[in-house]
This record gives structure tokens, sequence and C-alpha cells, in this order.
């Protein structure tokens, strides 16, 4: 009897220590099973986050400059004789560089401009040098007005003042230096990342009264837009 009660002792002594040792490696099990759910998860997360800031960057459009149309002439057949503008170039916060008046003969504007892209993977990963395309304003003619003839764009330098001596300000200094031979020269182009290289122009029959924005996509080219006056930049005040 007494050997019958110590193997039911020493049964139920196993069979507990088994229990235990059984719910310690189950609840071990679910503590790596969650670790790595939450490994798992972080990782998603981000790489979603990734995925979402190079489609933003792809996506990502700045303003070079805006175009407004103070007035208009017509000639007797109802023929625009001559449109004179206000362009006003941005930097890259938004802010005023430059404006001046311009008079141009018919009624079609043209901007005319340099324009380096880079590879849609460096767009993407925010290359520090080939994270977005790059302009050059060039002139401004029109239907009437030849691009030979067309009024430059008085650009207070091609790189912004106190920008100029950054990495990036001189890389783009030996874009525009060496514009031609790195659009027409395959090696040189990818050596500096450059995926096109070209001259374009935007152009748009206008009206007295409109307002456009000129603007860049950070993977493709100019833009040029209509934009409702309420959200034009407000008039220079007067001198004097």
């Amino acid at each position: 009897m007494v050997s019958i009660f110590r193997t039911l002792t020493v049964a139920t002594v196993l069979s507990s220590l088994l229990l235990l040792l059984f719910w310690q490696l189950t609840a071990h099990q679910d503590r790596r099973t969650i670790a790595e759910l939450r490994s798992l998860n972080e990782a998603m997360t981000a790489r979603l986050e990734a995925q979402r800031l190079m489609f933003e960057r792809l996506a990502r459009s700045h303003r070079l400059g805006h175009l407004k149309v103070i007035d208009q002439s017509h000639r007797v057949d109802g023929s625009v004789n001559e449109t004179t503008l206000l362009f006003i170039e941005l930097d890259d916060e938004g802010s005023e560089l430059a404006r001046q008046t311009i008079h141009l003969p018919g009624g079609v504007v043209y901007i005319d401009t340099w324009t380096v892209k880079f590879a849609h993977d460096s767009v993407a990963e925010g290359h520090p040098l080939w994270g977005r395309t790059l302009v050059l304003l060039r002139r401004i003619y029109s239907e009437l007005l030849s691009p030979a003839d067309g009024i430059p764009i008085d650009t207070p330098g091609a790189v912004p003042a106190g920008y100029a001596s950054s990495d990036v300000g001189r890389f783009e200094q030996q874009l525009w230096a060496n514009f031609w031979q790195i659009a027409t020269d395959r090696d040189l182009a990818a050596e500096m990342g450059v995926r096109v290289a070209q001259g374009e122009a935007v152009y748009m029959a206008v009206a007295r009264g409109q307002s456009f924005d000129l603007a860049v996509d950070a993977s493709g080219g100019v833009t040029l837009t209509p934009v409702a006056s309420s959200d034009a930049p407000a008039a220079a005040p007067a001198q004097g």
C-alpha cells in the first residue's frame, strides 16, 4: 500500500513537473512567436514608410516662378498685338528671388529652360545630388518673337548665393557650365548620374488677368499651369 502511494506520489510529482515544463516551453514559444510577429510588423511598417517616401519624392514638385498677365492690347481684327507680363522667380522655399516686367508681341508666351533629369531610382532614394530634376530658366519669347530674340530671364545667378559654395551648388554649376556636352555625351552623362539633359520650352496662349505657376516635377519636366488670382504672389510695393 505504501509502495503504491509512493508510486502515485512520484507519478503526480512527475506529472506536475512535466506540466510545468510544458507550460514553460509553451510560454517561451508564445513569447518567441510574439517577438517574431512584432519584429515582422516593425519591418513591414518601416518598408511601407520607405515606399511611401519614395513615391512622395517621385511625385514631388516645386515652383520655379509665377507668371501674371498684366495687360494685353489687340488689333482691329481682334488678334493680340502685345502682352505685358510680370514674371516672378522663386527659390526652393517659394520665396521671391527676382521679378521683371516683360513686353512681348503676340499672345502665346513661351518659357525656355535647360533641364537635367536623373534616374528615377536616384530621385526615389533622395540622392543628395541626383534627387530631383534641375532647371535653369533661360528666356521668354512668343509666337511673334523668335527664341534668338527672346527676353533673358534675369536670374540672380544660376545657383543662389550662399548655396554655390556647397557640394550641391558646385555640382549644379558644373552641370550648367558643361550642359551641351553632357546632353550629347552619354558616357559623361552617366558619370554625372544624368538620365537626360535637354532644352525644354513650355507655352500657353494667355489673356489679361490670368496667372500661371511655373513648376518642375521631381522626376519629370517643367509645367505651366493656371492658378486663381488669389493664389498669386502679391505685387511689389510702389517705390518712392
